[in-house]
């Protein structure tokens, strides 16, 4: 059979991480098993892999994380998979010092929010802002306390760069132009004050003198540049002083030195050691040559200003006027520039592109530029400049027409720069081009109107509310009709909660107050609703949605509220799992060993039954490979045969236990046929019938006259248990309701229509004790169950109910308290089991067992008619048998020269058949004592067997000449009497059926050894055996009747020939058995037999 993995319905779907969540070992987590997970974090791992929205759970001290597909996005390429089962301070260690007091705080029962949220995450190969809105709210367990925290949460970061350059990008570019300006005229203003300083102050002044460079003089300038004391400086040689600059000017001094030319450098970067650290500094030098008087180079005179400020300065200008150049770029704005005392304007070819839809190089005078702005909006531009002249910032939006005549938006924004009079003297800005924004804004204003319609007209119910209290604005058709159960005029304008004040006892009336404040989306799956319609409460499971309503300046005006009604389903898939509980919790109460297979055999499902008695995990093994060999042929073809033909699969079969016994079942199983008569799987039982069979076997072996009794009694068991799996396997139907607290019905399902009568408009509303009959009613049954299920969390009942037609019918009903989270009793599911058919079951099964009674006694009658014809074989039908035999003897001592020839020869045959038939009855005493002896083991050397056995054959070794050599033995637990009567038969049998005129050798051997090395099927290879082997040289046999030879009254030669019973070895092979071991035989004509015996050593 295959085996069909149950899955945790918790961790059902979900996608790709639905996938990973399930092939997880979560052994190795600080969760554990999922089998032992809390309930409520069950709930919300469902709740949070079916949501569409970002979801993330951490559970326990360790926090161990779980999310979702739409949370996983966040985590990146580097965080996913591996933050799955992980805690948060490892997978977001780059931030937990920011984030861990939420985690602390939630943890402690607070409830955290927070919008437009900041964090630098590392979650691609580099750190990256992000920013979310997000909540952290405490997950409780059953007792209430905070068992993790679970993070709803909306990325927002692409949508927060967007807005923020859609909001800073003229700022920015006018500040960088700005900045830039400054920056220009401060390094001017730098260079002067430069300038000036070099004039006043001292040049950095130092003389070199020969190869070395030693330090003649250096003045205070030169000294302050270097930081070093004249003391240390002058005197040595230059790079003994500062050999971290030897590097970049030794080569340069050198060059000098040997050719006389001077050499001038500018900015060049050297590294020197100063304050403490080397760093790069910038300076403008002269080397130039010292001559003495006979044109000799004797040295060089070293002038130096350092150039550091000025150089960092100009790459500071530079860098900014980068950025300036890409954020201009990135903008796509066309930046300008207007002298307001000149009128002149001048600006980039963005510029033209955006205000006349230039793109080829044009030069245009201001006065044609303002030709482009539409008529009508001329004035939006000049009151815009006048109120700059007074304020210093410039922004206006117009239209402006193209030169191909197109009409498009232009956003103007600039800053107006002042003379040292603090005159107006220029005015710098942007233009940037905003028809797409214009359009976008003027389409949503025309999806506005639409809206409503597409509210109203669409097919999943839902509903608008705006403002703090809720009120609704419009509800749609399918709201109205199939949940609300309201007309549109009865709930448009008023508080949702006025309308339906039930809402409020309800989680809805939070979780809306929760999204309209924090703006995150709430939804949720199959969530228990009552709301009142039609002048009633009624009951549904919705999957639902509240989502902020926001306006242009992300405020939020409302909630949009979809609701859709999946009662059906969640009442169809409680039907199931109840239908599948009932089932499992069936088989497992039977002794039976219950398998479902598919149509063609494949397993299903085995009952715990079976793993009890096979050992086998279901799914590891075929039940087809434990069947007995000699078994397994007939067996494949009845059950080929019932899936052919779609008959009753009936078969006695032998089963291998799983410590390797062997035991006989009867399997009796039917066909599952689906609406189109179609065989769609196989539902069936074995039945123990192990004692029966054993039973039969021995009593067709002694008492032949028996047999056809016992078949028949075995064939009555067979029927009655066959009749008793019929009886239980259809167990289906069943109800399940709703109660509220008071006990009024809000809930129905179509199974309790099935068992009730009522149809589900007829009963919701009603007390559930219409159910009850009128003397339960009387004594107050109904509210004892529910005051029980209050006190208990569970009543659990059995008794006679009514049918709406006022029928009665025998149920099991269980009646369980539900919680809210402050562990209130808010209501109680009832489920009802129509147990009519089974409560007829039950009664018959105690006929069964009455019969089952009755059948043992007429056992134990049969087992005292053995004894008794055992005594009458000891007794009764040896007494006259000696008595012949003592009066033939006396005729034959005495009259037996007075008998005829003829006579002698009959009397001699009637005397040789009395001495066979006392020969046969101690043989059959024998047989039959064998199994019923009280069986005392004891632990005893085989060679002491072996020397007892030789001294009573004595006179027939010395007879056939015969010898018997045994070998090593070994000490084994065994019957002693019962193995010494096994070595004597077998010895005997070597004796009789020896060659005239061979000597016979008798070769007796024993050895301690596991039960894989002595090759044999039937043994256990753990367990320790001891092999006897008995052997001979006599006559032997064909090997096919190795078996045969064991089978009681089985005689390989006639009786003229050899004279026996053909028992003996059959009283062998039952002394073995009674030892829990194995005998084999192996034999070839005229070259002796061999007896292989197994004993378990303990």
């Amino acid at each position: 059979m295959n085996h069909k993995k149950k899955e945790h319905y918790f961790l059902a779907d979900g996608g790709e991480m639905g996938e990973l969540m399930r092939s997880k070992d979560w052994s190795k987590t600080p969760l554990g098993d999922p089998e032992e997970w809390p309930k409520s974090l069950c709930t919300m791992v469902s709740v949070m892999l079916n949501n569409p929205f970002g979801m993330y759970i951490a559970w326990g001290k360790e926090l161990t994380q779980l999310y979702n597909n739409s949370f996983h996005p966040i985590l990146g390429s580097i965080k996913h998979p591996d933050a799955l089962g992980n805690s948060p301070k490892e997978t977001f260690s780059e931030i937990w010092e920011t984030i861990s007091g939420m985690f602390d705080a939630v943890m402690k029962g607070k409830s955290i929010s927070n919008s437009d949220f900041m964090v630098p995450l590392n979650r691609n190969g580099y750190t990256e802002n992000c920013y979310f809105d997000f909540s952290y709210s405490p997950i409780r367990n059953d007792d209430g306390e905070v068992g993790g925290v679970l993070v709803t949460v909306i990325e927002i970061t692409e949508k927060k760069r967007v807005s923020d350059a859609l909001r800073s990008s003229n700022e920015l570019f006018l500040n960088n132009i700005t900045d830039l300006n400054l920056a220009k005229q401060k390094i001017e203003e730098s260079n002067k004050r430069f300038r000036d300083t070099v004039k006043q102050a001292p040049v950095g002044i130092t003389i070199l003198r020969g190869p070395e460079f030693m330090v003649e003089m250096a003045n205070e300038a030169y000294l302050n540049l270097v930081a070093r004391e004249e003391s240390t400086f002058v005197g040595r040689p230059l790079f003994d002083s500062l050999p971290e600059v030897k590097e970049s000017v030794n080569d340069l001094l050198t060059n000098v030195l040997k050719t006389g030319i001077p050499f001038h450098g500018n900015e060049l970067p050297i590294p020197l050691n100063r304050y403490g650290k080397i760093e790069i500094y910038y300076f403008d030098f002269l080397y130039h040559p010292l001559q003495e008087e006979n044109g000799e180079i004797s040295g060089i005179i070293v002038t130096v200003t350092e150039v550091s400020e000025k150089v960092e300065a100009r790459k500071k200008t530079e860098q900014n006027e980068q950025r300036l150049n890409i954020v201009v770029e990135a903008s796509e704005l066309g930046t300008w520039e207007l002298n307001l005392k000149l009128g002149e304007l001048t600006y980039s070819s963005k510029y033209l592109e955006i205000v006349g839809g230039y793109t080829e190089h044009t030069v245009l005078t201001h006065e044609q530029l303002l030709q482009h702005i539409y008529p009508d909006d001329m004035q939006i531009r000049n009151k815009a400049l006048k109120e700059a002249l007074v304020s210093g910032v410039l922004n206006y939006e117009t239209r402006t027409i193209w030169k191909d005549n197109s009409i498009h938006w232009v956003e103007g924004k600039g800053k107006v720069f002042y003379d040292e009079n603090n005159e107006p003297e220029k005015l710098i800005g942007t233009a940037r081009d905003i028809t797409e924004e214009k359009n976008y804004q003027q389409q949503i204003e025309e999806n506005a109107k639409g809206f409503r319609n597409l509210i109203m007209q669409s097919p999943v119910p839902k509903a608008i509310l705006r403002g703090p209290d809720m009120v609704i604005e419009m509800a749609n058709f399918v709201l109205l009709k199939n949940i609300w159960k309201k007309k549109e005029i009865d709930v448009q304008g008023k508080k949702i909660l006025a309308v339906f004040p039930e809402l409020q006892e309800q989680k809805y009336a939070k979780l809306l107050q929760e999204v309209y404040t924090t703006g995150n989306v709430h939804a949720e799956s199959e969530s228990l609703l009552f709301i009142s319609g039609n002048n009633k409460i009624e009951n549904f499971y919705v999957d639902f949605e509240f989502a902020p309503l926001r306006e242009n300046d992300n405020s939020i005006s409302g909630i949009k509220m979809t609701l859709i009604d999946v009662s059906e389903k969640v009442e169809a898939r409680k039907k199931i799992e109840e239908s599948e509980l009932r089932f499992r919790s069936l088989t497992e109460s039977i002794p039976q060993l219950i398998w479902e297979t598919d149509e063609k055999g494949n397993e299903l499902f085995t009952s715990g039954k079976w793993f009890e008695y096979t050992g086998i995990e279901p799914g590891n093994a075929s039940w087809k490979n434990i069947i007995h060999p000699d078994d397994f042929d007939e067996n494949t073809n009845i059950w080929n045969h019932a899936v052919a033909t779609g008959e009753i699969y009936k078969a006695d079969v032998r089963l291998r236990r799983k410590d390797g016994v062997y035991r006989w079942h009867t399997v009796i199983g039917e066909p599952v046929l689906n609406k189109d008569n179609q065989i769609i799987k196989w539902v069936g039982a074995f039945t123990d019938i192990h004692t029966e069979k054993a039973f039969t076997h021995e009593l067709e072996q002694q008492v032949n006259a028996r047999t056809k009794e016992l078949i028949q009694m075995n064939e009555s068991l067979i029927k009655s248990e066959e009749r008793y799996h019929l009886m239980v396997e259809e167990v289906q139907d069943y109800a399940i309701l709703y109660l509220n607290h008071n006990g009024i019905v809000e809930n129905w399902n179509v199974g309790a229509e099935k068992i009730k009568g009522y149809k589900a408009e007829e009963i919701i509303g009603k007390h559930f004790q219409v159910f009850y009959t009128e003397k339960d009613r009387d004594n107050n049954l109904p509210q004892k169950l529910l005051q029980l299920a209050r006190e208990k969390g569970k009543a659990v009942q059995e008794g006679w109910r009514v049918r709406k037609d006022k029928s009665l019918f025998w149920a099991s009903v269980v009646i369980t308290a539900v919680h809210n989270k402050q562990n209130d009793v808010i209501g109680f599911s009832k489920v009802t089991h129509d147990l009519t058919e089974k409560k007829q079951a039950d009664d018959k099964l105690k006929q069964n067992a009455l019969e089952l009674e009755q059948k043992n006694i007429e056992l134990e009658q049969i087992n005292t008619e053995l004894q008794s014809f055992t005594y009458i074989s000891s007794h009764d039908l040896q007494e006259p048998l000696r008595k012949i035999q003592t009066f033939a003897s006396q005729i034959m001592d005495r009259e037996f020269d007075n008998l005829s020839d003829n006579g002698k020869d009959k009397f001699q045959r009637m005397q040789n058949a009395a001495q066979r038939m006392q020969t046969l009855i101690n043989d059959l005493l024998s047989y039959s004592r064998t199994n019923i002896q009280e069986r005392v083991f004891e632990k005893i050397d085989l060679s002491k067997i072996i020397d007892e056995v030789k001294e009573d054959l004595k006179e027939e070794l010395e007879q056939k000449d015969a010898v018997i050599e045994s070998g090593q033995t070994c000490e084994v637990n065994i019957i002693p009497f019962q193995f010494r009567q096994l070595l004597y038969n077998l010895v005997s049998n070597s004796l009789k059926f020896s060659i005239p005129g061979r000597p016979t050798i008798v070769k007796i051997n024993s050895e301690l050894k596991k039960g894989d090395a002595l090759r044999n099927a039937e043994l256990k290879s753990a367990t320790s055996y001891c092999h006897i082997s008995i052997s001979d040289n006599g006559i032997g046999f064909e090997p096919q009747y190795n078996k045969k030879i064991f089978e009681v009254f089985q005689r390989l030669h006639g009786r003229d020939q050899y004279n026996g019973t053909g028992i003996g070895l059959a009283i062998v092979k039952k002394i073995v058995d009674n030892h829990n071991g194995t005998i084999t035989a192996s034999g070839e004509q005229n070259k002796g037999a061999t007896f292989d015996i197994y004993i378990p050593v303990n």
